[in-house]
């Protein structure tokens, strides 16, 4: 099929093969275009949306914790309580028509959240009932003794001027509804945290200042990428405008901002940065390559047709095969401008070199080409083996751009005219097995001292400015921003309920700080046993002394409507940050504690068959670790095949020799990049693959054409171009690029090196 393939390739007229790559960028084009007119594409970004988590416990984490997803907090502080009031009120004025916005507000008791409570809840006031006033209504019914029960009533009702009174009222009159609501939500705001109530305003009291939250609630429809960029920028833009106005004033405050997807907004802003520094530099770098290597402008054009047609066919390929794009994926991706232009490299070169025609040209390349497409697309494909999605996309991405790449090397540049005679690359030292030998013994010595860390937190990027605002959020209000979880499985949503309750209940009567489910969504049996609690005291008369102050008949007809609140609404899933969820056949829920567990909390999770304690980054370093070694274990069976593939065209001893330039250069890559780094990770093994499947088209070229002044040239331009364009990558804000980068940038220098002081060939240099 190949032999009759380059058979009619080769017979193709110029204007056939002109007309063929036109062909296939128009149709490329056209496919891009009814793509992007039909839907808009998705973006992600941040490391940890790049793995691909198939554990039912991970993926109901990750479920639970998409509520952190749209929700933000603001500290607006400032030295004047008053001031800080004003400047709250203005921001929130400021952002309450904004599209993304579903609330805003900076006392949760004068919200539109109390109102839906009230209505929610106040449907079966005695299907929840505050801890306290339970235990009042046991020791009611225990002791028979109501006048704790009317103590309680006359003492709420004296309060007519709380939000939370006044509101419920008009739901029962009993202030059953009252009790529980103020007991829950002041409980849930406050806690153990340091919030405070000053002049009917919500607060925290800082050393310095006054502080007013604003607590912001975002559509779900606009948590992507491009509208949270934009929330980002809004809310820095309006920190930016209150510090310098104040400065000018000598007035000082500080605006504080906390939220996962101002992080996610953050990566995305320095993803998209990179895209374009690094994809202009190393594109400037190449131009710079090619114009020194031929001293013309045609070839540069050809180059860049290349280039172009890569990038097309890749964006393309990326964009048809998924339906969200890791905005990572284009800064590895970049390394395809190093790649791609190498093929025209080999092309050009030949044809500055000969007058051959341009079929001829076709037949001398095809071989080497299409031996160095199959490598690098083998290597890269191995990144399919991990369950880290960005690594699929850039596999799809390169993969398909370096065929269209590699089409465009054959079909226009044999036909371009270039006699200028340019910057020669060449070097030709004296060879000899020693060097290979050397470098061998040195990678060998130095495999035991390597030292690999698989901790996900050295890979990922975060904006040291939101660290450091989350760490002061932390500090001034006691409390997590990102709670623990522990997780909580059940065959049924009202066994999962009774199973948190009673598992909540322990935990904090172990000294645990939580926030559950159960505190606003109790089981049906757990709702009839209220109301049947309150239903004994009213029949053994507990309620007679409050009976005046209601209407006729109120208190029969309540308790005869009574009955479980079957429906838990969606308000309350966002406000309290916790919800459940259907994962498979089960469903879940999640404890969000406030501090890690301890070790007798630890010891009591044991013996808890359906709930387990879920630390989602060290589950991810783990797997990365484990993702590692097993690239390792696939890389042995792909070098033979490799191996394989070389004997069948130049010998069992040839291929062996040619296998162990890339193999050893990788390894030393590995060893020299420690050298810069404080350990080495999964993202320095995947570049080693990467150098392995790039080198071996070094050792191809010059055993296939001879160790010649033109072939040195030509891989010494194509280890320059893929150097350039691989090495800038090691400037990376993001660890896992900048890894990744390096050990390329160190390990083509080195496969560069050795396959010119390695005898390959017995061919006489020329």
């Amino acid at each position: 099929m190949i032999k009759s393939l380059f058979k009619k390739l080769t017979r193709l007229s110029n204007k056939s093969c002109l007309a063929i790559w036109l062909l296939m960028v128009v149709f490329c084009c056209v496919l891009l275009w009814f793509k992007l007119s039909n839907a808009e594409q998705q973006y992600n970004a941040g490391l940890l949306a790049t793995l691909e988590i198939n554990s039912p416990t991970h993926q109901a984490a990750l479920a639970l914790g998409k509520n952190y997803q749209s929700k933000l907090l603001l500290l607006v502080g400032h030295q004047d309580f008053e001031q800080a009031v004003d400047m709250a009120r203005e921001i929130r004025i400021r952002l309450q028509n904004k599209a993304w916005l579903t609330n805003i507000y900076s006392n949760p008791l004068n919200s539109k959240q109390l109102q839906q409570l009230v209505s929610y809840y106040g449907t079966s006031p005695f299907s929840y009932l505050a801890v306290s006033q339970k235990e009042m209504l046991r020791t009611a019914l225990k002791n028979n003794q109501a006048q704790v029960l009317t103590d309680e009533y006359f003492s709420l009702l004296n309060q007519w001027a709380d939000p939370i009174v006044s509101q419920s009222l008009e739901k029962d009159a009993t202030l059953t509804l009252a009790t529980f609501l103020k007991e829950r939500l002041l409980t849930s705001i406050q806690g153990q945290s340091n919030w405070q109530f000053s002049q009917q305003e919500f607060m925290l009291k800082g050393t310095t200042f006054s502080y007013i939250p604003i607590f912001i609630g975002l559509n779900p429809a606009h948590t992507n990428i491009r509208d949270s960029v934009d929330i980002y920028q809004e809310l820095q833009k309006i920190k930016a405008e209150y510090t310098q106005g104040l400065l000018v004033n000598n007035n000082a405050s500080e605006v504080l901002m906390t939220g996962m997807i101002l992080h996610s907004a953050a990566a995305s802003l320095q993803a998209q940065s990179e895209i374009s520094s690094f994809g202009l530099f190393s594109l400037v770098g190449v131009i710079l390559i090619i114009l020194l290597a031929f001293r013309s402008i045609t070839p540069l054009i050809a180059c860049l047709a290349v280039i172009g047609s890569a990038i097309l066919v890749g964006i393309v390929a990326l964009i048809l095969w998924f339906e969200a794009i890791h905005l990572l994926a284009f800064v590895f991706a970049v390394s395809i401008l190093g790649i791609a232009v190498d093929y025209g490299l080999h092309v050009l070169v030949l044809r500055q070199h000969t007058k051959a025609s341009a079929n001829s040209i076709r037949r001398k390349v095809f071989l080497p080409l299409t031996i160095a497409l199959a490598s690098t697309i083998a290597g890269y494909s191995l990144f399919f083996t991990t369950p880290i999605i960005l690594l699929h996309q850039v596999v799809v991405f390169v993969g398909f751009g370096l065929i269209g790449a590699y089409l465009s090397a054959l079909l226009l540049l044999p036909s371009v005219q270039c006699n200028s005679i340019g910057t020669s690359f060449a070097l030709l030292p004296k060879q000899h097995f020693g060097y290979l030998f050397v470098a061998s013994i040195i990678f060998i010595i130095s495999l035991s001292g390597l030292n690999f860390d698989d901790n996900i937190g050295n890979l990922n990027t975060k904006s040291s400015v939101l660290v450091q605002e989350e760490q002061k959020v932390a500090k001034l209000t006691a409390e997590n921003v990102y709670p623990h979880m522990v997780l909580i499985s059940g065959n049924s949503q009202d066994e999962l309920l009774q199973d948190t309750l009673r598992l909540a209940k322990k935990l904090r009567a172990k000294g645990a700080v939580l926030k559950a489910i159960t505190d606003w969504q109790l089981s049906q049996a757990e709702q009839q046993s209220n109301i049947d609690l309150v239903k004994a005291n009213w029949q053994l008369g507990h309620y007679q002394a409050i009976t005046p102050y209601l209407e006729d008949n109120a208190m029969e007809s309540m308790l005869t409507a009574a009955k479980p609140i079957a429906l838990l609404p969606n308000f309350i899933a966002e406000s309290i940050g916790v919800d459940i969820q259907q994962v498979g056949k089960q469903y879940w829920t999640a404890l969000l504690l406030n501090a890690p567990l301890t070790k007798l909390q630890k010891q009591l999770l044991i013996h808890e068959p359906n709930a387990s304690h879920v630390n989602l980054p060290l589950a991810l370093s783990k797997q990365l670790g484990e993702v590692r070694i097993n690239v390792l274990q696939i890389a042995l069976p792909a070098l033979l095949i490799i191996l394989g593939i070389l004997s069948c065209y130049f010998g069992f001893t040839s291929a062996l020799i040619m296998l162990l330039v890339p193999t050893v250069s990788a390894g030393l890559a590995l060893v020299f990049s420690q050298l810069f780094q404080a350990s080495l990770n999964i993202f320095n093994v995947l570049a080693c693959l990467l150098i392995i499947t790039l080198a071996i088209d070094y050792v191809v070229f010059f055993r296939a054409h001879g160790a010649t002044k033109l072939i040195s040239h030509t891989i010494s331009l194509s280890a320059l171009s893929s150097a350039l364009t691989f090495g800038v990558m090691s400037f990376s804000a993001t660890p896992a690029v900048s890894s990744f980068g390096l050990t390329l940038l160190i390990g083509i220098s080195l496969a560069w090196l050795l396959s010119h002081l390695t005898p390959l060939t017995y061919k006489k240099h020329i």
